[in-house]
């Protein structure tokens, strides 16, 4: 403690966090452990192999399933492009040309003026 109190320590700063107290002792397992903990066993607990084969003797979708898919995806798109081209050809019409001239100003009789010019 004199020695500490020489240095202008305290015994507080050698505890390494609160939840620690001065005497905890921190067990550390050996880095050849940790570093290999990684490395896995190809068998599982009964002894097999863990890489068994697959049913369909694939681990992904073939080529002919993934055209398929592929193609059903670009008819959808294709089906909505002209759903939404039609549809918008059906909703888009013009008023036509029956439409009364029902602003004051299309009336015939009234003084039409002219704008001022932009300057």
């Amino acid at each position: 403690m004199a020695e500490e109190a020489d240095r202008g320590e305290r015994p507080e700063q050698n505890i390494s966090a609160p939840s620690l107290g001065p005497n905890t002792v921190i067990e550390r397992e050996p880095v050849e452990e940790r570093l290999a903990r990684h490395e896995q066993s190809e068998v599982d607990a009964m002894g097999r192999d863990k890489r068994r084969t697959v049913v369909g003797q694939s681990y992904g979708p073939s080529k002919t399933r993934q055209l398929a898919v592929y193609m059903v995806f670009l008819a959808v798109v294709a089906a909505l492009v002209v759903g939404g081209i039609i549809l918008i050809g059906a909703l888009d019409t013009s008023v036509g040309k029956n439409v009364p001239n029902s602003a004051p100003w299309s009336k015939p009789g009234v003084h039409q003026s002219n704008p001022k010019p932009i300057q």
